[in-house]
């Protein structure tokens, strides 16, 4: 397991996203956030979010940090740690300061690990095709 998902205690959580709960639209939090459901449209906080194995999430996401055990289909902006447990697929970009990935985590996106804002890169990226 990794770190990130131990140090998340329930009692710091400000919302849990349900295995039974469909969420459709824009979610935006200011503390921890753990999704075992499905979100639909964009997903932000500046707390921690999780993202636990069985979830899906098909969205914008941007987090402080974040841990990863579920699917998630769109581009994801962290502001410090991304961490991908091995049952993790991404189907998007990546921007984050620091990525730990375990052995099995699919990644299917390009990867930025600098301290640049995510619109900065992804318009680079998108001037270039």
């Amino acid at each position: 397991m990794i770190m990130f998902e131990k140090k998340m205690e329930t009692e710091k959580v400000e919302t849990i996203i349900g295995s039974g709960v469909k969420l459709e639209g824009t979610f935006v939090a200011s503390g921890n956030v753990i999704v075992r459901g499905e979100v639909q449209g964009s997903l932000e906080t500046k707390g921690d979010l999780r993202v636990e194995q069985g979830a899906l999430v098909v969205a914008e996401v941007k987090a402080g940090n974040a841990y990863i055990a579920g699917i998630v289909k769109g581009n994801i902006s962290v502001d410090e740690k991304l961490s991908l447990d091995k049952q993790a697929k991404i189907e998007g970009d990546i921007r984050c300061k620091s990525l730990l990935v375990e052995e099995g985590a699919e990644i299917n996106g390009r990867c930025t690990m600098s301290g640049s804002k995510k619109e900065e890169v992804f318009e680079e990226e998108e001037e270039e095709e």
